[in-house]
């Protein structure tokens, strides 16, 4: 027990330690540099930890949630609302379902849409974060597949990620996190391993480096607020004109101050429950509970109590709710966009009543878009989700008053 909690200690110091680096040192080198002569792979753990290897081999499994799970559905043909939501922008060529951490790095190299360079690999691969930290944010701009030829040994979302080469300790590689964290204040090491990833980025024009837009805080208010005081878009869109922010997958922000939040909770007490196997072994498939009874059993029963179905109806319960609004709010930005579009053409309304109606579409798009990429569909904080699927609802709503009022 003493050796557990000394890990604990361990992991949460180093996170402290990294993130006063990140307040003193704002460049790409600041992430203790990852200056490990070698990266051990998963294989070369296999005969040391048979069981996590075990565990983290499970990833390659792909399975469906009644409102997720890790199948590579294509969300062009299912939510068609988005060829029109993201035209202008690569997610209106291909967007598929992730099917999981362990294809992460083979589905970024083989997707049709356009990658701006090798900070795409960001959060896929390992050996671009350790390159980037020894060698600086030159190394952002370097041409996605030059970078993917020259690194064949690359392996996917693996150990090193979250421990580096000390097996039990969570270890941040990813300097947008550090830097991200002078921000924001977070000190749970089983937060701060997924929050690597799951949170909302974008990357910066002029030197393609990836950097977490919490300098306001971590709503989407606070966002578009940041994003609009550094004048920054993902794409213009070529109907409305509007300067649009494609949202990312902010799963750490939408869980922050949820109930379990409150609680102390983090998201390996949900998702990395204990099992069976070397001693203290957490599970390495990363993944919904709801995907096996046996991962009910382990995470959620514990504290709530009652039989795997009784847990899978109230999660799907609040993720219905979510997933009806979603649709319905899609419906109605979908209906706001073509009428602004129609009216765009038209050409005839006043300057400064079409910029304010360019940044309403901007605005709660963002909201919108900020839920229905977050992997939970709501599940992680539903008063939150419920707030921005409302607040973009209301901004759609006020731009096609605005509309009628000028005839359109």
């Amino acid at each position: 027990m003493i050796n557990i909690k000394r890990k604990i200690i361990i992991s949460v110091v180093f996170a402290l330690l990294v993130i006063l680096s990140a307040g003193c040192q704002q460049n790409d080198k600041d992430v203790g540099a990852l200056n490990d002569t070698k990266i051990i792979r998963a294989e070369e753990w296999k005969n040391q930890h048979p069981d996590i290897y075990a565990s983290f081999m499970t990833n390659a499994e792909m399975k469906e949630t009644k409102y997720g799970g890790s199948v590579p559905d294509d969300y062009l043909e299912e939510y068609p609302n988005l060829k029109v939501f993201y035209d202008g922008y690569g997610f209106s060529k291909e967007y598929l379902g992730a099917r999981g951490h362990i294809y992460a790095l083979e589905d970024v190299i083989n997707t049709s849409r356009p990658k701006g360079g090798a900070s795409c690999l960001a959060c896929k691969a390992a050996d671009f974060n350790v390159q980037l930290a020894n060698e600086g944010e030159g190394v952002n701009k370097i041409p996605f597949n030059e970078f993917v030829e020259a690194n064949p040994e690359m392996e996917g979302i693996s150990c090193y990620d979250c421990h580096r080469n000390t097996p039990g300790e969570v270890n941040i590689t990813r300097t947008h996190l550090t830097q991200g964290l002078t921000f924001v204040e977070e000190e749970k090491s089983g937060n701060l391993a997924c929050a690597q990833c799951h949170v909302e980025y974008y990357l910066a024009p002029d030197t393609n480096k990836v950097i977490l837009p919490w300098h306001n805080g971590i709503d989407t208010d606070n966002m578009i607020e940041y994003y609009d005081e550094i004048n920054f878009r993902d794409y213009e869109h070529p109907t409305t004109g509007a300067q649009i922010l494609k949202a990312q997958h902010p799963e750490f922000e939408t869980f922050k101050g949820s109930i379990h939040d409150a609680q102390g909770l983090t998201c390996i007490d949900c998702h990395m429950p204990r099992i069976a196997g070397e001693e203290n072994l957490k599970s390495h498939q990363w993944t919904s509970p709801l995907k096996s009874k046996e991962g009910l059993t382990k995470s959620c029963i514990p504290c709530h109590g009652g039989e795997p179905e009784d847990i899978i109806s109230k999660v799907e319960g609040v993720q219905e709710s979510v997933y009806k609004k979603t649709n319905e709010v899609s419906d109605e930005l979908l209906t706001f966009i073509n009428r602004l579009g129609k009216a765009v053409e038209d050409g005839d309304l006043p300057d400064e009543v079409l910029e304010q109606l360019r940044g309403i579409h901007r605005n709660s798009q963002f909201k919108w878009d900020f839920v229905f990429v977050e992997n939970s569909e709501g599940f992680h904080n539903s008063q939150k989700t419920h707030k921005n699927l409302d607040n973009a609802r209301e901004l759609i709503t006020e731009g096609i008053e605005i509309l009628e009022e000028h005839g359109k």
